[in-house]
């Protein structure tokens, strides 16, 4: 069916609720960063002084502390430069199936590249909400999984103020935050800056950063508006791999002898891009609010691979605008809040790969274009009973093609120079979820719904540098899943459990024998989830995080193997004694079983082996200075949280050393 069939029902969507209530007079908007809620699915806030009191760690390692979440880091003290997060069990491509957003607004990118969440300043965050499972009717595609949500302090604050931050820990890190606000009347101007260095865990895995920014905000009687602009640069050493091969005549087992070591040692990467975030909102009457935001992002990154003679120049340009509105009404005696928009997106990709030792060369450029429409509804029913109804039609355009140069003898596109056009693919996404209060501590909660999410630009063109390895034939990848809660709220006791089951269909995933990237059989993933607060006598803190994850081959040769890099079991527990206002110790236990390591589909290799942390330390108010310090992995293990198989030689797998013992001191305070 052709697009412009269904032009009518997205302007009913888009404008129905301004014409519930118009004769309301105009008031004052009430703010424009609203919660995206899903009645039904598990919601966990990360608040700022959460954030603020625990320096030593990352955002994604932050996240890492809930049920159903767990990172894969590469390279070890880049503070999240090289960090990736997986919710329920997606392992190598939990960066396709998890989206991350900056204030509502994408950062998750159309090929396989990371979000590098050291580009955002942690003294910046007011929140993170994080969506567990089928977000994909908010957000659209790659949110398969569930959504993170970083939210910033985009208050205008009644002073003006200061705020810095200040940190430093082994492993040569550095880190510095100033930010400063002038408020005028009804406008306020911000400006911010980030620096970031590590002489990493490895030899050649030093991250050297900065980062500027600068913010204009609105807020009068009628409507409120904000641009916020940011430079990014940031130079990255790579280490490559540290190989271990224990069987044969062979004893070569760098990971044990020296993991330190890198095996690319001179290797690097350099990234220099800059963002632009824009926004505005305005209530025509007291049951609407209409918001337009967008963004556009420039990311230029470079890597030089040495060793094997090989150069890599992406440039990726994003373009984003996301008008909706946001409907309170009364339907009979039933209370909705309702929230109808629409997301158009454009990115234009852009790559150079070249071999310096060769006559060939590649330029591959690829225009990514999606536009969904989308509903979502929040029905209190009644006192007791709430429900959520939403869905979401998307559309997808993508062009791709490799400009060869006179110099190029081969190309990635049978066609040479020609390029190829892919045909409009669009999904369907929809959930319902209910929630009934069974007493004023107890709630259970049920959703099921569908998500998708398209084959990425890498996932299609592919990497290698000397074969075809593209692949238009991939399907769009879809999921059913439904869920079950039950939340426990108590002034000093909370107790969150969640049951979820996914069945994927088409799932998209790389195949080391045929070097292509494509469709499963059947897979599906299911899971527990538990959380656990509890504050006794208002001084002894104390929280246990448990997720139990299974995912599996549901059909063909691989039925009932496992999927890899994705752990069955993980448990952080929490303890914090708050002393004084001075001194607060803290001591943190992670731990995370085995997994099928990448590559290994055959479940042939031995299982890349679990492991335990144990992070100590303590924190403090004096003076108005509030301060930190953490000693991370005190027991100096030697772990790894990627490993890439053999796929035909046992016991012969390559490892990414992580940080043995470590510490950080912090200092922050506003003026």
């Amino acid at each position: 069916m052709r697009f412009f069939s269904y032009k009518p029902l997205i302007l009913f969507f888009l404008f129905f609720p301004l014409f519930l209530n118009a004769q309301d007079e105009i008031v004052v908007k009430s703010s424009r960063l609203i919660k995206d809620k899903i009645i039904g699915a598990q919601t966990y806030i990360i608040d700022k002084k959460y954030i603020q009191s625990n320096p030593s760690k990352s955002i994604p390692e932050l996240l890492a502390k809930l049920p159903g979440i767990k990172i894969k880091d590469t390279r070890g003290g880049g503070l999240g430069a090289s960090q990736s997060v997986d919710i329920r069990g997606f392992g190598d491509t939990a960066t396709s199936n998890t989206i991350i957003l900056l204030n509502g607004q994408r950062l998750t990118n159309i090929d396989l590249s990371l979000v590098d969440f050291t580009t955002i300043a942690r003294d910046s965050i007011d929140r993170i909400e994080v969506i567990m499972g089928n977000s994909s009717v908010l957000y659209g595609n790659n949110a398969t999984a569930g959504s993170i949500n970083i939210i910033t302090d985009q208050s205008i604050k009644k002073e003006d103020g200061i705020n810095t931050s200040f940190s430093v820990g082994s492993l040569g890190k550095y880190a510095a935050y100033v930010s400063g606000i002038q408020k005028f009347d009804k406008y306020s101007v911000k400006g911010n800056y980030n620096t970031i260095f590590s002489d990493g865990y490895r030899r050649n895995s030093g991250l050297y950063q900065n980062n500027g920014g600068f913010e204009f905000a609105v807020d009068n009687d009628f409507y409120d508006f904000y641009i916020n602009a940011k430079s990014i640069n940031q130079f990255q050493e790579l280490p490559g791999d540290v190989g271990v091969n224990t069987g044969g005549f062979s004893n070569s087992n760098g990971f044990h002898i020296d993991p330190r070591s890198s095996d690319t040692p001179a290797d690097f990467s350099q990234n220099n891009g800059h963002q632009l975030f824009y926004g505005m909102s305005f209530q025509p009457n007291t049951k609407n609010e209409i918001i337009i935001d967008g963004s556009y992002k420039y990311n230029k990154s470079e890597g030089k691979f040495l060793l094997s003679n090989q150069e890599t120049d992406i440039r990726i340009s994003t373009y984003q605008l996301s008008p909706r509105v946001l409907n309170t009404s009364k339907f009979i005696d039933f209370k909705l809040d309702t929230m109808t928009g629409i997301d158009f997106n454009y990115a234009y990709y852009y790559q150079d790969k070249m071999h310096t030792g060769a006559t060939w060369y590649k330029k591959y450029k690829v225009q990514d274009i999606n536009i969904g429409p989308y509903f979502n509804s929040n029905i209190e029913i009644s006192d007791l009973d709430s429900i959520s109804v939403g869905f979401r039609y998307q559309w997808n355009w993508l062009r791709a093609g490799d400009m060869n140069n006179s110099l190029a003898t081969s190309s990635a596109f049978s066609n040479g120079e020609q390029e190829t056009i892919i045909k409009p693919d669009h999904q369907l996404a929809f959930h319902l979820g209910y929630e009934r209060l069974i007493n004023e501590k107890n709630s259970f909660t049920i959703k099921g719904g569908r998500s998708f999410r398209y084959p990425n630009i890498d996932e299609r063109i592919g990497a290698g540098f000397t074969s075809a390895t593209h692949n238009f034939r991939l399907s769009s990848q879809r999921s059913l899943d439904l869920e079950f809660g039950h939340k426990f709220l108590d002034d000093d006791l909370k107790i969150t459990t969640n049951f979820y089951y996914m069945r994927m269909l088409s799932e998209i995933k790389y195949d080391n024998a045929t070097f292509l990237n494509r469709n499963l059989a059947r897979t599906h993933r299911y899971g527990i989830e538990n959380k656990i607060e509890y504050i006794f006598n208002n001084q002894f803190v104390f929280s246990n995080s448990f997720s139990l994850t299974q995912s599996k081959y549901r059909a063909g040769h691989r039925r009932n193997n496992d999927l890899t890099g994705v752990p069955a079991y993980k448990n952080v527990v929490d303890l914090e004694y708050k002393l004084s206002e001075y001194f607060n110790p803290t001591t943190s236990l992670y731990y995370q079983s085995s997994q099928r390591m990448i590559n290994d589909e055959e479940n042939y290799q031995v299982v890349q082996p679990g492991y335990y942390l144990i992070d100590m330390g303590f924190k403090g108010t004096a003076n108005g200075f509030n301060y930190s310090m953490m000693f991370n992995n005190i027991l100096n293990k030697n772990y790894y949280q990627y490993a890439v198989a053999s796929t035909n030689s046992y016991n012969v797998y390559n490892t990414y050393p992580l940080e043995g013992f470590n510490m950080m001191f912090t200092l922050n305070k506003s003026f």
